[in-house]
Formats: structure tokens, C-alpha cells, sequence
């Protein structure tokens, strides 16, 4: 995971700097996973506390070791619940596709709102690329996380608008990787579903490879602001 959050750490970055002026004293991070999110959090606006929430307790326990969260704390808890503290912002990164109501996920979220608080949250909408074996592991994936309930390119769960937000950023911004490093997460994501043999050898050759052929991911980043 940690090779996942470094390729997409900049694009986060650059979201949370665009986001609307106002007050970050109070966070929340839903879906923190191991914590990565919660530093880019804690980077992008030191003054602020983050509290971070996930429903795997050895998530949980991996962020709390995190380097670089100094004003963050990391509870186990239902992301989908209605959260029980007040935010001026809250915050979820490729999150929405593994939940079963997106919509009253965002509801839910909104409302924890302090007036002209944010709701931010990026998802993935593809990537383009004319690697045929890249072809190969998006079919199998797409596959694997429907079976788990969930969706891949979740980005059009951000088409709806929670109640009482305005939408005030909705951009689909592309960020190219290295086709080697895109290589690296597949075959390590293949790994814990099982996937082919044969195709996480070739994943793994092409790491190996240093390619300098390029994956361009398209990401979606929107944010509300609450009325």
C-alpha cells in the first residue's frame, strides 16, 4: 500500500492546495487506511487535528506507527455511519467504490459539516493505456472487486450532490506513472486475490524492465462546501 499512496500522493497534494479558503482546525479522514492519507492531511494543514476512521483494525494499527501525523488519531469505525463529531473538513481518497450506498455515505459525511465546511473526496475514473497485459489485469480486477460487492472506477459516485453542499470543485485530472512502478502495484495487488500465475510473472518482469512507457490514470476530485 505504501507504493500505492507514494504514486498518488501528488495528485492529493495538489487537491487539498486547491480546495477553498476557510477554517481546517477540525478533520476527518474516512477509509485512512494504514495512514498515508492522514499525513498528506496533517502536511497539508499542520494546525489542524485529524481524526482519522477505518474499519480494519490492522489498518488502524498501522497508521498508528505512521511517521508524520503528529496531530492525528486513528479510530476503528463504520466510514458509512453517521460520524459523531462536528468537521470542517472531511476527506476520503478511492473510498467510495468499495461501499454499498455511496450517496448515503456522502449524506452522512455532509452532515457532520460545521457550516461552510468541506466535503473532498477523489475516485478514480480509468486508466489509458496500450499495454495489452495492463488490459489483461483490469479485466481480472474489475472482475475480483465486483465479486467483493464493490466497483473499480468509482468516479461517477461523485456525480450527486449531499444535502445542503454546493459543489465547488469537480475536475478529472491525469496523472501519468511509469508503466514499470504501474507494473509493480498490479502484481502485488494480484497477490492477494490469487490472481494468475502466469500474469503476475509477466507484471513482475515488467517492473524488472524499467519501462519507460507510461500509464495515465484519470482521477476525479470534488469538493462541496456546506450551506
Amino acid at each position: 500500500m505504501a507504493l500505492v499512496a507514494d504514486t498518488f500522493a501528488e495528485p492529493t497534494r495538489a487537491f487539498l492546495r486547491d480546495l477553498p479558503p476557510g477554517t481546517r482546525r477540525y478533520i476527518v479522514d474516512v477509509g485512512c487506511g494504514p495512514g498515508f492519507t492522514s499525513a498528506l492531511l496533517c502536511e497539508a494543514f499542520p494546525d489542524g487535528f485529524v481524526t482519522a476512521l477505518d474499519a480494519s483494525e490492522a489498518m488502524v494499527a498501522d497508521a498508528r506507527t505512521r511517521v508524520g501525523v503528529p496531530n492525528a488519531f486513528f479510530v476503528v469505525a463504520d466510514v458509512t455511519a453517521p460520524l459523531r463529531l462536528p468537521a470542517h473538513l472531511v476527506f476520503g481518497r478511492m473510498l467510495l467504490g468499495h461501499l454499498a450506498d455511496p450517496s448515503d455515505s456522502l449524506a452522512n459525511w455532509s452532515a457532520a459539516l460545521l457550516s461552510a465546511g468541506v466535503l473532498a473526496c477523489e475516485e478514480p475514473v480509468r486508466y489509458r493505456s496500450d499495454i495489452e497485459l495492463f488490459e489483461q489485469y483490469e479485466q481480472a480486477v474489475t472482475a475480483v472487486v465486483a465479486a467483493q460487492g464493490a466497483t473499480l472506477w468509482a468516479g461517477p459516485a461523485l456525480d450527486d450532490d449531499p444535502p445542503a453542499c454546493v459543489r465547488v470543485v469537480d475536475r478529472v485530472v491525469e496523472h501519468a506513472v511509469a508503466a514499470a512502478r504501474a507494473a509493480a502495484m498490479f502484481w502485488r495487488n494480484a497477490m492477494t486475490w490469487g490472481g494468475e500465475p502466469a500474469m503476475i510473472d509477466e507484471l513482475r518482469a515488467l517492473e524488472a524492465s524499467g519501462s519507460d512507457d507510461t500509464v495515465m490514470w484519470e482521477i476525479r476530485q470534488t469538493a462541496w462546501v456546506k450551506q
